[in-house]
């Protein structure tokens, strides 16, 4: 119970000790820092090939990292963010609890099958695959 209170006490000290009323702005110094940007323009490219760019390969994924990743974590979607699917993956398994818990179970299972080699290929199911249910 000490350390929480030394530990609110020193939250608060340094709280109050960083308030706003201690900075003060150079308008001059801005002004400066603008007057002396240069501008730069984007170029918009449309792809990788045409702006001689090399096309990036996709990752070498580990089977077993992947079962682990669903074991542990799963049920917030981590497991399909290290296959390649978009972050917005671990908002939905995170809301819905991996899919209350039966999507993930799946998931699982199918990466642990791929672990001992019962069926091999279900990982592959996984990667950059952006559907909710990979299995289906």
């Amino acid at each position: 119970m000490k350390k929480l209170i030394v530990s609110v006490i020193a939250v608060l000290a340094i709280a109050i000790s960083a308030s706003a009323a201690n900075y003060k702005v150079d308008n001059n110094a801005i002004d400066a820092i603008i007057d002396n940007a240069t501008e730069v323009v984007a170029l918009e490219i449309a792809t990788p090939a045409a702006a001689n760019l090399p096309t990036v390969a996709p990752k070498e994924v580990n089977v077993t990292t992947g079962f682990l990743l669903s074991w542990l974590v799963g049920w917030c979607g981590v497991h399909r963010h290290y296959f390649g699917t978009k972050p917005i993956m671990w908002l939905f398994y995170t809301i819905t609890g991996g899919g209350l818990g039966i999507i993930w179970s799946v998931d699982t299972i199918l990466l642990f099958l791929d672990v001992i080699k019962v069926g091999e290929g279900y990982v592959n199911k996984f990667i950059n695959n952006e559907k909710f249910i990979v299995w289906l």
